[in-house]
């Protein structure tokens, strides 16, 4: 049994040596400490950080230009799977110089086939972040409800750094700039010169962190987006302690738990299984009203940032929703709308839920592609400034 049909080992970096021996079969000349530099710096990257994953392999593990390629493809197969089938076989490419004596075999996904020799420096080598990049930056303006299976799995990767927002607390500290005078910091100071006052200490507040509460609508309207967006709740959750993750259809599902777990498909299986009416009805009036009574006094609400994704599709009673997103409104810092049918140039706010709520929400925005989730990043960070 080749190492490929091994079971995935539950230490990690019994799997990055998997990695880098993958790495050797198909061509590429790694080290045993290169291979040791890269789990050192995998140990302090965020696991649910794909990108940063790829990149600090690129960096530790890659020594010519010409293994870029092989290694773009042994990433997307190893951590991804974006390749089916066994690993792709292997080109025969002619060392620089012209020797063919001692060809080096490296894999660039395709099929076997006879280079001639290379010069060093041929400007007919493909670039190996010419494909990556170009894919990439399609799937950024591409919908979600038109990716395929494959495409979501490198979500992780495309989805941008998440921050959430700041809020300034009572406490404070000392800062050689800040606003406010640390008097008695000042006074102890002072006895070095015989009570003489010659230097004022200040202090400035703290920041922390803000709330965050994400409730995503899961029912068969949304089901083109509802994956993404559960992927971007993810994110967050990873990015901060002080997330809550929610999913409604027809009833209100509470995933925080879920959204702890290190392994981002994990974490979406365990999701999927307790989210009971997945694709199904949509009641957000009463799913909201079940938030807003059930955790609304909660520490959950008390200054966070809210964010509801839905189309607005209701097909209970709008007064309901209303009365929902107004209590809503008072308990939170800001609402935060995200609807995917905002990003058709033709959208207008005429769905009966989401001219109900519309009048308690500080921010609306598409969710339908990275790009828009890219913007709505940016605009939850900004919320820490007063709206």
């Amino acid at each position: 049994m080749s190492y490929y049909d091994t079971a995935p080992d539950p230490r990690p970096e019994v799997e990055l040596v998997r990695f880098g021996r993958l790495l050797r079969d198909r061509g590429v000349n790694v080290g045993a400490g290169q291979v040791v530099s890269y789990a050192k710096a995998a140990a302090c990257l965020d696991p649910a950080a794909v990108e940063d994953l790829y990149w600090a392999g690129r960096i530790t593990l890659v020594n010519r230009a010409a293994d870029l390629a092989v290694y773009d493809a042994a990433f997307d197969h190893f951590f991804i799977g974006t390749e089916s089938g066994p690993p792709p076989p292997r080109l025969a490419v002619a060392a620089a110089g012209g020797d063919t004596s001692g060809l080096e075999e490296v894999s660039l996904g395709g099929g076997y086939q006879e280079i001639g020799v290379l010069e060093a420096g041929d400007d007919d080598l493909p670039s190996a972040g010419g494909p990556r990049a170009s894919s990439a930056e399609i799937l950024r303006t591409k919908n979600f409800d038109q990716w395929t299976e494959d495409e979501f799995r490198r979500l992780a990767r495309l989805l941008p750094d998440l921050r959430p927002p700041q809020r300034r607390s009572r406490r404070t500290r000392p800062s050689s700039r800040g606003p406010g005078i640390d008097l008695r910091s000042s006074v102890r100071g002072s006895l070095r010169y015989g009570g003489d006052l010659i230097r004022l200490r200040r202090r400035r507040r703290v920041e922390r962190p803000r709330p965050v509460v994400l409730i995503v609508d899961v029912s068969g309207s949304m089901a083109g987006f509802s994956r993404a967006l559960v992927q971007f709740s993810y994110g967050m959750s990873r990015a901060s302690r002080r997330v809550e993750v929610f999913c409604f259809g027809t009833r209100l599902t509470r995933l925080t738990d879920a959204m702890r777990v290190r392994d981002p498909d994990s974490a979406l299986d365990e999701a999927a299984e307790r989210v009971v009416d997945w694709d199904g009805g949509t009641r957000i009036g009463e799913s909201l009203g079940a938030y807003v009574t059930r955790w609304g006094n909660y520490r959950f609400n008390r200054g966070a940032v809210v964010i509801i994704c839905s189309d607005g599709l209701e097909r209970g009673e709008p007064k309901q929703l209303a009365r929902a997103m107004r209590r809503l409104s008072r308990q939170t810092h800001a609402v935060v709308w995200v609807n995917p049918l905002a990003g058709d140039p033709k959208f207008q706010p005429l769905a009966r839920g989401l001219v109900a709520a519309l009048p308690y929400v500080d921010r609306l925005i598409a969710g339908h592609n990275v790009i828009s989730l890219e913007e709505l990043a940016k605009s939850v960070a900004a919320l820490d400034r007063p709206l």
